[in-house]
């Protein structure tokens, strides 16, 4: 079974190196990376280029915004399975994409979410854990997800519902985890083991107003999506997020 993982980068000449190096060294060799810049300025694509046996496609251009970069990827891909790694993202063991895969064909299921640590770049130490080992679809009326990255998931579900939006900035794989859960056709399961190590400094890592536009859209999502919308729980997440924003390291 062929996995395509799609590694989405702009301008990021310090981290991509690694992420390429993190799936090239992986124990499951069946693996087609794809790797879409956005037309980086800073040396980003000569370090792709430089690294070009260990990838199997290479693209650069502009897109929209990281939806449609990615959305670009997976139509590219023949991959029976896609798992997304974005630059500066390694995976946690050499055995990580293996290990999900196996997953899925051992409990014959449409696609896996497992868990993800992240980093604090400055520090370079574990800051905390992002599990999926307690989620569980009503959550996301909250506006909790599982961790992204973590996701390995059938291409063909992903064609069935038209890709991920591009009409979000930050929350498209929000929206996209509302689809998936919502169908209740498809089946998933936790694999209850950390499979990525992601750096802070993310699309969803940003200042308060990025907070506030954030839970605009999750809110809107959730209504277009026809979920039991929980206003005060989700009031209360967004809080804490604008604390955490403040009084990060």
């Amino acid at each position: 079974m062929v996995v395509a993982i799609i590694t989405v980068v702009k301008n990021d000449v310090q981290n991509i190196e690694k992420t390429i190096n993190s799936v090239f060294s992986q124990t499951y060799k069946q693996v087609e990376h794809i790797v879409i810049d956005g037309s980086s300025t800073d040396g980003t694509l000569d370090i792709i280029k430089k690294n070009k046996k260990k990838v199997s496609v290479i693209y650069s251009g502009k897109d929209k915004n990281l939806y449609q970069a990615l959305n670009k990827g997976i139509k590219m891909s023949n991959g029976e399975i896609i798992g997304i790694l974005h630059s500066g993202d390694i995976y946690a063991s050499k055995n990580s994409i293996k290990k999900s895969l196996n997953f899925i064909k051992k409990n014959k299921v449409d696609f896996v979410i497992s868990n993800l640590k992240v980093i604090n770049k400055k520090k370079n130490i574990y800051r905390y854990v992002t599990t999926s080992n307690f989620f569980r679809p009503f959550m996301l009326s909250v506006g909790i997800q599982p961790p992204h990255p973590t996701l390995f998931i059938k291409k063909k579900i992903i064609k069935k519902l038209k890709y991920y939006s591009t009409d979000y900035k930050v929350v498209g794989d929000f929206d996209f985890f509302c689809k998936i859960f919502k169908n209740k056709m498809y089946k998933w399961g936790n694999l209850k083991q950390t499979t990525i190590l992601q750096s802070r400094g993310g699309l969803s890592d940003g200042n308060i107003f990025a907070k506030i536009l954030m839970s605009k859209d999750m809110s809107k999502i959730l209504s277009t999506n026809n979920y039991f919308f929980f206003r005060i729980f989700f009031i209360i997440k967004f809080l804490l997020r604008i604390k955490e924003t403040i009084f990060k390291s």
